[in-house]
């Protein structure tokens, strides 16, 4: 239980950084992600779900930029629980399926508030394309190097909590 505090803890303050520093917000949201996984590895799905709602909460209380607490809720957040379980699937390619099908849907989900909330894109015909096909490629290099982290993380620093 206290590892998860520890973690919930952290992600906030990766959260509230991304939202007072003017640069690299992504890079502080996609560390606070490597602190759920850490939850994950130490405590199991539970103890990442425990982790991604607890901070979620306590980012919208505390972190100034709510849009930041929304990408962290719509992506970063819920992912190592997810990558967990897609990747306990028999075949890698379900797995796969199941990573970009959940993202593909948290976009589609941000792009319909942009525009409910903001304005339309619908004249940049490409934007949206454009944007899904971008968003993919960077998803896959993510999770490519979360793969790399939890690898360092299990022979490195596992080894030293249990």
């Amino acid at each position: 239980m206290a590892i998860n505090a520890v973690m919930t803890a952290a992600v906030v303050v990766m959260m509230y950084l991304a939202s007072v520093l003017p640069t690299g917000r992504l890079g502080y949201l996609g560390v606070a992600s490597v602190f759920g996984v850490a939850a994950v590895i130490e405590s199991g799905i539970s103890g990442g779900i425990m982790v991604y709602l607890a901070s979620s909460l306590l980012g919208l209380i505390i972190v100034p930029a709510k849009e930041i607490v929304l990408l962290y809720a719509l992506f970063f957040g819920y992912y190592p629980v997810l990558k967990s379980f897609a990747e306990r699937r028999k075949s890698p390619v379900l797995g796969w399926i199941i990573k970009l099908g959940v993202m593909n849907i948290a976009l589609t989900i941000l792009i319909f508030a942009f525009e409910t909330l903001f304005f339309s894109v619908s004249g940049l015909d490409f934007a949206i394309p454009a944007t899904y096909a971008i968003v993919n490629a960077v998803f896959i290099l993510f999770d490519i190097g979360v793969s790399g982290v939890i690898s360092f993380y299990i022979t490195r620093i596992h080894r030293k909590i249990i």
